[in-house]
């Protein structure tokens, strides 16, 4: 399950939420498509728009 600590603007959660899901249907596993996703997001978005989400299992 994917959380998030505070209230994300719809299209960068979009975004993030796209990039994990086509890093895990490439054959990632969970950890890392959502790892690969996050810094993905690091290298376009300040951290209020991709850190408030973590991986919970």
């Amino acid at each position: 399950m994917i959380v998030s600590l505070w209230q994300v603007p719809d299209k960068e959660t979009a975004e993030l939420m796209t990039t994990f899901y086509n890093y895990w249907m490439k054959g990632k596993t969970i950890n890392d498509a959502f790892t690969q996703a996050q810094a993905d997001m690091r290298k376009k978005y300040a951290p209020f728009y991709w850190a408030a989400f973590v991986l919970v299992e």
